[in-house]
């Protein structure tokens, strides 16, 4: 038996006998060839057993998977044609195939360094971040056995990050050390992301909260409640209303995801006006600064393309809008929460109020400054903000 063979057969081995850990193939016999090296892992997809190749390129990382039969075949051609080396970590010993640029091969072996079996599981783990997994049932982005639905990836790698920042943002705060953290959710429409943070912070967390999601469809508001009636989440309710016209007294924290156009700025207003300590935002649609801005001459040959005109308006309208929190007395930071692939609206502002804040011409200098460059006649939140 050739020390090729034997390595064949030790691998076949390990894997039958579930003790197989990794496989590397080195030593590329082509020197200046692109691809250095593949890493070869033992994965369940679908519950079926696969092999998953790593295959190591100079500037990227390419990852293929295949059944047992189809991986095994892979790696005898990989051994013969393209790599010199082998090397099969078990948890009984590891194997070393070593041949020189002659063709002459040793098969060694060595004293395991690994014992215990890596994780199978080829799937990412789920995010724990709730109690209970029953409320995503109900809202139709999980299967009765938990398993994401096929159109609903997005919404819940969505949700699992939403509920992480804001879980963290809370944390930094002294809203932990309060006898009810009270939040307000405006816009929360099928309530995802509402049921999400209110499972993560009362449940999971232990957190005084009361949370409150503001719906203008009256059809989601009675769904909303149904549920949460149902699963016991005593201290989460939904009421209807526009965000413009609910009488919001006091909330620590104030959250609008994708509240459209100028919605935005009357959750902004109405978290500022009642001194929440945290104003969180996903803006959706920038319509008001876009249709107020007149083109100045030198922005013309950027401006004057449609696409442009409108990706600078959202970026000219967040950026005011966190001028306008930070001459208000709002630290603010603007930054993706998702990826692209999962959501186009995937921009976020939050705003924490500051303890020692001193109002001074500053922030709103530069307001006034942004809004003459790319002629801007009027911005929304800063009517709404007068009287303040």
């Amino acid at each position: 038996m050739t020390a090729k063979e034997k390595l064949k057969d030790r691998l076949e081995l390990s894997l039958s006998g579930d003790t197989f850990v990794r496989l590397t193939l080195s030593k590329p016999r082509d020197a200046s060839s692109d691809l250095k090296k593949l890493i070869v892992k033992y994965v369940f997809i679908k519950e079926k057993p696969h092999l998953s190749f790593t295959l190591r390129y100079t500037r990227k990382d390419i990852t293929k998977n295949y059944t047992l039969n189809d991986g095994l075949e892979q790696v005898d051609d990989l051994l013969g044609e393209t790599f010199f080396n082998g090397n099969l970590m078990t948890t009984d010993a590891d194997w070393a195939l070593e041949t020189n640029t002659g063709g002459k091969s040793k098969f060694i072996e060595k004293k395991a360094s690994i014992s215990a079996v890596p994780n199978r599981s080829h799937d990412k783990a789920k995010p724990v971040h709730f109690t209970s997994e029953q409320f995503l049932v109900e809202l139709g982005v999980l299967d009765n056995k938990g398993r994401v639905l096929k159109d609903k990836g997005d919404k819940f790698k969505q949700i699992n990050k939403f509920v992480e920042i804001v879980g963290a943002h809370i944390a930094k705060t002294d809203l932990k050390s309060k006898d009810k953290i009270r939040i307000h959710d405006m816009g929360a429409g099928k309530g995802y992301l509402t049921f999400a943070l209110y499972d993560h912070l009362a449940n999971k967390s232990g957190l005084p909260v009361e949370t409150t999601g503001v719906e203008l469809r009256p059809e989601l508001v009675t769904l909303c409640n149904d549920i949460a009636k149902k699963l016991d989440f005593d201290g989460l309710q939904f009421g209807e209303g526009f965000i413009s016209n609910y009488e919001l007294v006091e909330t620590d924290v104030l959250i609008a995801l994708h509240a459209c156009d100028t919605a935005t700025d009357d959750a902004i207003f109405k978290g500022i006006k009642s001194r929440a300590e945290l104003i969180i935002c996903s803006p959706c649609c920038h319509k008001q600064v876009r249709k107020s801005m007149k083109v100045q001459d030198r922005h013309a040959d950027i401006l004057g393309h449609g696409i442009l005109l409108e990706r600078q308006a959202e970026i000219i309208t967040d950026t005011l809008r966190a001028l306008l929190m930070e001459a208000h007395g709002y630290k603010t930071k603007i930054f993706e929460f998702v990826s692209t692939e999962h959501s186009g609206k995937n921009l976020m502002i939050v705003g924490q109020r500051r303890k020692d804040f001193v109002r001074t011409d500053g922030h709103m200098n530069a307001y006034q400054k942004l809004k003459e460059e790319f002629g801007v006649e009027q911005h929304y939140l800063e009517g709404l903000l007068q009287d303040i």
